[in-house]
C-alpha cells in the first residue's frame, strides 16, 4: 500500500511540475546566490526574544509563518520568509501580501490567492511518505520541496539551494502544546507556550504540528549535513527541545 502511495505522490507531484514548469524555474534565479555565505532561519517559538533579533540586522536571515506578529515590537525584518502551511497561508493572506522581504516562498498550490506582481516565487511540495530512517530531502528546489511537516525543514533545503555554508537555527523550540502523535492522535502538554512573547497566534482550526514526522526531518537534514562538508546547521535556540543539531551559542557566534 505504501508503495503505491509513494507511486501517486511522486504522479501528483510530476503532474504540479509540468503544469508549472514556468513558474517553478523562476526558483533558479536563486540557486547559490548565497554562496559560503552564513544565514540564520528564523522560528516563532517561546524562546525568541526581540533582542536577538536586534542583533540579526544586517545578517541573512529567513523566517515564516506568523513572525509578522513581532513586528510591532522591532524594525527588524527577515531577508527571505517561508511558507507551506496552506491553512495558515489562507487565513493570514494580507499579512503576507503586507510583508516586505527580498523575497517570499509559498506552495504552487495558494498561488491563485496571490497577484502577480508581488514578490513571491512558488515552489512544489511534495508529500511521501517516510521512510523507515529518513525523510525526503530536495537539492532541487526549483523540481520540489522535500515534505518535513515543519517550515523550518523546508527553509533547511531552500538554505542549501542558495548555497550558504553555515545555517544557524533561532527560536525553533521544537516543543508544542498539542502535537500528533504518530497515529495522529492529539497529545497535549501542560503549561507548554509555543510562541513568542506578545504573540497573538492560536492554532484553532488549522493544522497541528506532527512532532514524531518533524523529528525525523531533522535528523534527516542533519544527516545530510554530515555527508557534506560545504553545509553545516547549527541549533543556536536558547533552550528548547531540539536535539538533532550541534548547540551553540548565539552570543560567540556574533
Amino acid at each position: 500500500m505504501k508503495s503505491i502511495e509513494n507511486l501517486k505522490s511522486r504522479i501528483i507531484s510530476a503532474r504540479q511540475y509540468i503544469s508549472n514548469r514556468s513558474i517553478c524555474k523562476e526558483l533558479k534565479r536563486y540557486k547559490g546566490i548565497h554562496s559560503g555565505q552564513r544565514c540564520f532561519i528564523i522560528g516563532t517559538g517561546p524562546s525568541l526574544s526581540v533582542s536577538d533579533l536586534e542583533k540579526l540586522k544586517g545578517e541573512v536571515t529567513i523566517s515564516s509563518n506568523r513572525i509578522f506578529e513581532i513586528f510591532e515590537q522591532t524594525d527588524w525584518r527577515p531577508v527571505y520568509y517561508m511558507n507551506q502551511d496552506t491553512k495558515l497561508i489562507n487565513k493570514f493572506k494580507d499579512d503576507i501580501s503586507k510583508l516586505q522581504c527580498r523575497r517570499k516562498f509559498l506552495p504552487i498550490d495558494v498561488k491563485n490567492l496571490f497577484d502577480s506582481s508581488e514578490d513571491i516565487s512558488f515552489f512544489v511540495l511534495r508529500h511521501k511518505e517516510f521512510y523507515p530512517n529518513t525523510a525526503d530531502f530536495s537539492i532541487h528546489i526549483d523540481r520540489f520541496l522535500g515534505q518535513g511537516f515543519t517550515v523550518t525543514y523546508g527553509a533547511i533545503q531552500l538554505a542549501y539551494y542558495m548555497g550558504f555554508a553555515e545555517v544557524y537555527l533561532l527560536g525553533i523550540d521544537h516543543n508544542y502544546a498539542i502535537s500528533l502523535d504518530e497515529k495522529g492522535v492529539p497529545v497535549y502538554k501542560e503549561g507548554v507556550k509555543e510562541y513568542f512573547a506578545g504573540s497573538k497566534a492560536s492554532n484553532v482550526g488549522l493544522n497541528l504540528p506532527r512532532i514524531v514526522e518533524s523529528t525525523l526531518a531533522y535528523i534527516t537534514a542533519q544527516r545530510f549535513a554530515q555527508h557534506h562538508n560545504n553545509f553545516k546547521i547549527y541549533n543556536a535556540t536558547r533552550g528548547g527541545r531540539l536535539e538533532a543539531f550541534p548547540r551553540v551559542n548565539l552570543d560567540d557566534i556574533l
